[in-house]
């Protein structure tokens, strides 16, 4: 039981991580898109990926503008890993062997 637990809380990390560096290369390859970003492949790619999360930070904080959105879900996306990190830290001190 352990074992799968610890199997889940490394996969989930794992896509938090993968969502946080799609954030991160998405802002950057906006900042050097400029004036055609809405035409860049690459970045509808990117938040086609990213629309589940932002949906998320929209619920959770529907009056914020798009920024303050941004920010949140990488604030929350950091936090999350963090967890996850300790979490793992945790487990992997509980599964024998």
């Amino acid at each position: 039981m352990g074992s799968a637990v610890l199997f889940l809380v490394v996969a989930l990390r794992a896509l938090i991580e993968l969502l946080f560096w799609v954030w991160v290369g998405r802002t950057v390859l906006w900042l050097l898109a400029g004036r055609r970003a809405d035409q860049n492949t690459i970045l509808n790619l990117f938040d086609l990926i990213l629309r589940p999360p932002r949906a998320l930070v929209a619920r959770i904080w529907p009056r914020g503008g798009a920024g303050a959105r941004e920010s949140l879900l990488l604030a929350l996306l950091v936090v999350v890993w963090l967890a996850l990190a300790l979490c793992k830290a945790w487990l992997v001190g509980q599964v024998p062997g």
